[in-house]
C-alpha cells in the first residue's frame, strides 16, 4: 500500500459516484488539482481508520518504559505518550488477570473513581487512563509490565498498513474529500468504510 496506489484508488471510487455533479464537479476543477485534495485527506483518515478499526488489523509499536510512583499502599504506573500516539494497543501487568486495549479519558466517569485507592482498578479489572501521561491503575510492589504497546501514526510517506485496510482507507480519504464540497456521497464512502472493516471481524 502506497501513497500514489491509494490517490489512484480514491480518484477510481470518486470518479465512479454518480450524479457527478453532486460535489464531483472538483474533479475537473480549476482551483487545484484533485490529487491535492486527496493527499491532504490521507493522514486524518488513515488516523481515523486506526483509531477505530479492529486492533488485530493493526501494527503494535513498543511504548516507553513504565515508571512508578507511590500513591498510598499501591502505586500508579506512568508511561510517557509518544508524539505519534493514536491509541493503545495492550497494556498487561504480570499478576493482572486480562489485558487492557482502551485507555479511558479523564472526562469519563470512572476515571474518577481512579483517584481513590479503594474504587481504582485492581487486578481483576485494571484501568488505563489517557492525561498528560497514561496512567496505570493498579501497581503493587513487584510488578512488571509484560506487554506495553500502542498504535503509531502512519507515515503517508513510507506506508506499512495491513493490507486488507487498503479499500477501507481509500473509501474513508474519499469521504473526507467529498465532505470538504459538501456532497452527499461522503456520508455513503464514510459507511462503505465501515462496512469493509465489519466485514473483517
Amino acid at each position: 500500500m502506497t501513497r500514489i496506489e491509494i490517490i489512484r484508488r480514491v480518484k477510481v471510487l470518486m470518479e465512479e459516484l454518480t450524479p457527478f455533479d453532486d460535489g464531483l464537479i472538483v474533479l475537473n476543477s480549476d482551483v487545484k488539482p484533485i490529487e491535492s485534495y486527496i493527499e491532504e485527506a490521507i493522514q486524518p483518515a488513515l488516523d481515523q481508520l486506526l483509531i477505530f478499526c479492529p486492533l488485530h488489523l493493526t501494527k503494535a509499536t513498543n511504548l516507553p518504559a513504565m515508571t512508578s510512583v507511590v500513591s498510598g499502599t499501591r502505586k500508579i504506573g506512568y508511561i510517557t505518550i509518544p508524539d505519534d500516539f493514536l491509541r493503545i494497543h495492550t497494556i498487561k501487568i504480570n499478576n493482572w488477570e486480562k489485558a487492557v486495549h482502551r485507555a479511558i479519558s479523564t472526562e469519563n466517569p470512572e476515571y474518577a473513581l481512579q483517584q481513590n485507592p479503594f474504587t481504582r482498578g485492581g487486578s481483576a479489572k485494571p484501568v488505563v487512563a489517557k492525561a498528560e501521561k497514561l496512567e496505570i491503575y493498579t501497581i503493587k510492589e513487584g510488578d512488571t509490565v509484560q506487554k506495553a504497546t500502542y498504535i503509531q501514526r502512519p507515515d503517508i510517506e513510507d506506508l506499512n498498513l495491513n493490507q486488507k485496510l487498503f479499500e477501507p482507507a481509500c473509501h474513508m480519504i474519499a469521504s473526507e474529500v467529498l465532505a470538504i464540497f459538501g456532497s452527499k456521497q461522503a456520508e455513503y464512502m464514510a459507511a462503505k468504510a465501515q462496512e469493509l472493516i465489519k466485514a473483517e471481524l
